[in-house]
């Protein structure tokens, strides 16, 4: 309601509310709670796209340094650097699992953003009363073999996780909009499976998303965050023996942990900004950063997908 009505007197607030409205936003993001949380990431998307076409270019900076602190602020690190206290050893499952039945379980890997409720169609989070599946509920899954101050560790983990997937598409709707971005991808597939490479990819970009009113120097802001995301779920997918040890002491379920989700999205919205730039006559001075990052980006990314083992795993990237 405050971003409604910030939204509706802009000009007349801007100036006296939206370093606070930036400050509230932040605030919600970083508490335990996983509908607040969800709920400032969106409010920001919300107030990005409704006023960034009447943002100055100090304004655009505060957006961009705020998405940018709470990027920071809420990568599960801990995720990486977990360890059972010591001394103790995982614990036991229950009787009727055999170990060579635990070994197929083990094997199998489920996303962290799985069963996480969607928001809804208009963007808006869903009230908490019409939640259908939320974090609350993939948290009673942590209970039954983790202690209590893991239960707490995790808990605020998964909100973490569930935060940095909301930026990442908060980025790509409030650059791209929401649905350009979803039916470019679209073609783009299309035309790569027909292996027609120079056919022209004709989507309306013209005034979709708030793209044009962005420096170069802030889309390079976003990219960095985007692919910070990026390389902590890869190092996080590609640690097995952490995701291991984070099942067994009751993290997420019954099966491993991934973030595939997060792995891929952020590189895609990532590549996106990339190209999209590389193909702007009026970024024309960047284009040599451009082109630099480009190639790095992609070659880091087809090599990491060469030694990818996983069916499920190359499923998701393809």
């Amino acid at each position: 309601a405050i971003c409604d009505v910030f939204t509706q007197y802009l000009e007349v607030l801007s100036d006296v509310l939206l370093d606070d409205i930036f400050a509230q936003l932040y605030w919600c993001v970083q508490q335990d709670n996983e509908q607040l949380a969800r709920s400032g990431t969106n409010c920001l998307e919300n107030v990005v796209i409704l006023n960034g076409e009447k943002f100055t270019l100090e304004i655009w900076d505060k957006t961009c340094n705020c998405t940018l602190d709470i990027f920071k602020t809420t990568i599960p690190h801990a995720l990486l650097t977990w360890r059972p206290i010591s001394g103790e050893t995982a614990p036991s499952t229950p009787s009727p699992v055999r170990e060579n039945q635990l070994d197929t379980i083990s094997q199998k890997s489920v996303d962290i953003h799985d069963s996480i409720q969607p928001r809804s169609a208009d963007n808006r989070q869903q009230a908490p009363l019409a939640s259908v599946s939320t974090v609350n509920e993939e948290i009673s899954k942590i209970k039954p073999t983790a202690k209590l101050p893991e239960q707490k560790l995790f808990a605020a983990l998964l909100i973490k996780c569930v935060v940095q997937l909301e930026l990442i598409q908060t980025i790509d709707n409030t650059v791209f909009f929401p649905a350009t971005s979803r039916k470019e991808d679209a073609e783009n597939l299309a035309a790569a499976q027909r292996d027609a490479v120079d056919f022209d990819v004709r989507v309306d970009t013209q005034d979709q998303g708030m793209y044009r009113f962005l420096t170069s120097q802030q889309l390079f802001k976003l990219l960095d965050c985007l692919l910070e995301s990026h390389r902590f779920a890869k190092a996080f997918n590609s640690n097995n023996e952490q995701r291991t040890a984070l099942w067994k002491a009751g993290f997420k379920g019954k099966s491993k942990p991934n973030l595939l989700k997060q792995e891929t999205s952020s590189l895609a919205c990532g590549l996106r900004i990339l190209f999209r730039m590389y193909t702007d006559e009026s970024r024309a001075s960047a284009w040599e950063e451009v082109q630099q990052r480009l190639l790095n980006v992609c070659s880091e990314a087809l090599s990491y997908f060469l030694t990818l083992t996983s069916e499920s795993h190359r499923e998701a990237w393809t």
